[in-house]
């Protein structure tokens, strides 16, 4: 390894890492950064984690820094804490994968070849010298180059030890724009059947990558032609080209109003489908808005109550999958409906200066569902511009409407 130079752009780039390996090679040991931060550092593009390996144990690591969190141990990993925190593993190799998933032990190694070939794929199994020099032994650089999602060493190998890959190497494809080699394609098709092993969870969270990326037909495509979407609830297959008009507007939730709003199912069984892929009670609040509002959007125009009801971001994603893939009849142009909504005299219910103690004085009633009724009535009325969000004109309705 080279001597220690005075202005190692990795110093500058990202400090706490380069005064980790600094530290762990003035002890005696090796250490790299290495995954998917020297992969994005490579391609020029932003790092967000920064991860080290060392031949260091986590014993000796633990030995060396002051201020360190077990948050793997049991899988060789340390997190050390400097000015950020940054995960330090020891270098390991794994044994079988008898649930396709996670291995049954882990053995340290000692040297850093050992630790890249048991990685996923090539564009992943790179390292980095403090000095910003490139360890790559499996080819990931030209991977980059090229645009090549290939899996380290035997594919088949690698997907049978963690089948969460062939995911992995899909969303990869659609988040990097890179073609799926051919051998670890056919790897996957081989052995698609074994992402069943994998928990729906984990599935879910690759799913919304993909849905997240700059390329998300790209990746809907090949989880239908590698099979992998045949394992799981859903008309993938038959839906896949109206992926070509899906935008995420960048949450994850869409993903999902998008993914039931192809499917040929009854409205009873969205909650059975979106349960099935754990989705958070808030996933399944979008879902059933951004779908309400397309529906509504089918008789060409939405009314001034379905502007109040929904928000400019459900608007936007609704207007556009509706226009895109559902219907081409819709009456005004997107900014005309949010100009609308703009209009409208109050944002929501708490900007009434009303409310229902008043109703319960005004009545001398006791609080009830009725209350509610005539909230609603109320909201309507100021909303379509019916009757001044104003106190004085608001007791003189009530009392009109609702005392005899």
């Amino acid at each position: 390894m080279k001597e220690w130079r005075e202005n190692s752009v990795m110093k500058n780039r990202w400090p706490a890492a380069y005064k980790i390996i600094d530290e762990l090679e003035q002890a005696g040991f090796e250490a790299f950064v290495v995954g998917g931060a020297v992969r994005d550092f490579i391609r020029n593009a932003p790092v967000n984690d920064v991860d080290i390996t060392t031949n260091a144990t986590p014993d000796e690591v633990k030995k060396i820094f002051t201020h360190t969190i077990d948050v793997g141990i049991e899988h060789g990993t340390v997190l050390v804490v400097l000015d950020e925190p940054i995960e330090v593993t020891t270098y390991r190799s794994e044994s079988t994968y008898s649930d396709f998933r996670r291995p049954d032990g882990v053995k340290f190694v000692h040297t850093l070849t050992e630790d890249l070939q048991r990685r996923d794929f090539t564009i992943n199994a790179m390292a980095l010298t403090k000095e910003d020099e490139l360890v790559d032994y499996f080819g990931g650089r030209q991977a980059i180059e090229a645009g090549i999602i290939q899996a380290v060493g035997n594919p088949q190998l690698r997907f049978s030890e963690d089948a969460l890959r062939m995911l992995r190497a899909v969303r990869f494809s659609a988040q990097l724009n890179f073609t799926l080699d051919s051998e670890t394609f056919n790897a996957i098709r081989s052995l698609h059947a074994l992402i069943g092993h994998v928990s729906i969870e984990r599935v879910k969270v690759e799913l919304e990558k993909i849905w997240l990326s700059e390329f998300p037909y790209k990746g809907m495509k090949l989880f239908v032609d590698s099979g992998l979407s045949s394992i799981f609830p859903g008309d993938w297959e038959r839906n896949l080209q109206s992926w070509v008009n899906f935008s995420s507007f960048n949450l994850k939730a869409n993903g999902w109003a998008f993914f039931v709003l192809i499917q040929s199912i009854e409205e009873n069984d969205i909650n059975e489908l979106l349960n099935h892929y754990k989705c958070s009670n808030d996933e399944k609040k979008q879902v059933k808005n951004v779908i309400q509002a397309v529906h509504n959007l089918l008789n060409g125009a939405w009314t001034v109550d379905e502007l109040f009801q929904y928000s400019d971001e459900v608007l936007r994603v609704a207007y556009h999958y509706g226009k895109s893939i559902l219907s081409n009849c819709i009456a005004l142009p997107l900014e005309e409906f949010l100009l609308q909504k703009r209009a409208i005299p109050i944002n929501s219910k708490k900007d009434i200066v009303v409310n229902g103690n008043d109703f319960m004085q005004w009545a001398n009633k006791k609080r009830g569902p009725w209350i509610k009724e005539v909230l609603d009535i109320l909201t309507s009325m100021i909303v379509n511009g019916q009757i001044k969000n104003d106190r004085h004109d608001i007791k003189e309705w009530f009392s009109r409407e609702y005392l005899h």
